[in-house]
């Protein structure tokens, strides 16, 4: 126990790049492939953040068709989560779309193209201290074959350590997906695979390396979707909120088994390439650097 609360508590640094007046550049790419995960100061300026809460409120107030919220015993406050709004809130779609969102991902992947998979948002609201969000891989839930999903995290408030993501450096490396863990954390996961072998106890596990960062409004996580990561619950007095977009690279194919509706399209089959009306094709190499001439 004691192992546990001192890996817990005092992780490396992520590694950092201020992409404020540029784009991620080689040694971001670099940090991305080794550790599964780097760190983006002020990605988003405060006009892009304006905007995000401006969805949020619209998301909330019925115009997201996926909602969710998980109450823990004893909680005072909800733990809200919602994916895919951008089809019906118009605040997000222009976030994701009409910004810098995508050339920030695009920068990361090595692609010819790039395709937006899904957005999601997440709030923890003050008093949800038993909401940790358990340790998992992202592409554990999706029904995908290939390497090249890329999650872009950015912060909506003050992120303390207290409440900051955790990531376990370097487990992505070997493209093996494990078990999907329930957020909910009462029974296993509906669409779990049980060919699949199980989480490892990551919290005890001393030869595991974890990072993690303090975030202030506008920087962006930017994570493998094979990377391992856990969140604690929100022990503060105040929201912690973001807003993800999720990106697929070319190398990525539809691999059709139960899932999530958020991750299918009735269109894709078996092996097909992603692009379609719900995974919209939004940037190509080609077209980089012909903006970039």
């Amino acid at each position: 126990m004691t192992e546990q609360l001192h890996q817990y508590s005092t992780p490396d640094p992520i590694r950092e790049f201020n992409v404020e007046c540029a784009l991620p550049d080689s040694d971001a790419r670099q940090a991305l492939r080794e550790d599964g995960v780097v760190c983006l100061r002020k990605a988003h300026d405060p006009g892009w953040l304006s905007l995000v809460e401006e969805g949020i409120e619209q998301a909330l107030s019925g115009g997201s068709e996926d909602v969710d919220i998980v109450e823990k015993a004893k909680d005072t406050g909800r733990f809200s989560y919602s994916s895919q709004a951008w089809q019906q809130v118009d605040a997000f779609r222009r976030a994701i779309l009409d910004s810098r969102a995508p050339d920030l991902a695009f920068a990361l992947l090595d692609s010819d193209s790039m395709n937006l998979f899904y957005d999601f948002l997440l709030i923890k609201e003050a008093g949800t201290a038993n909401a940790n969000t358990p340790w998992h891989q992202d592409h554990a839930y999706y029904p995908l074959h290939g390497v090249g999903v890329v999650n872009c995290w950015t912060a909506l408030d003050p992120i303390p350590m207290e409440t900051a993501l955790r990531f376990w450096a370097g487990s992505h490396r070997e493209a093996c997906l494990y078990q999907a863990a329930n957020f909910a954390g009462d029974s296993d996961y509906r669409h779990v695979r049980s060919d699949r072998p199980i989480i490892p106890e990551i919290d005890s596990d001393a030869t595991a390396r974890i990072l993690a960062a303090e975030l202030e409004p506008g920087d962006m996580l930017v994570w493998d979707s094979y990377t391992f990561h856990s969140a604690p619950g929100n022990t503060l007095d105040q929201r912690r909120a973001a807003f993800s977009i999720n990106w697929a690279s070319d190398a990525i194919r539809f691999h059709d088994v139960p899932c999530l509706a958020s991750y299918r399209a009735p269109e894709l089959t078996e092996g097909s390439a992603m692009t379609c009306d719900k995974f919209p094709l939004v940037r190509t190499r080609a077209q980089a650097a012909g903006e970039s001439s």
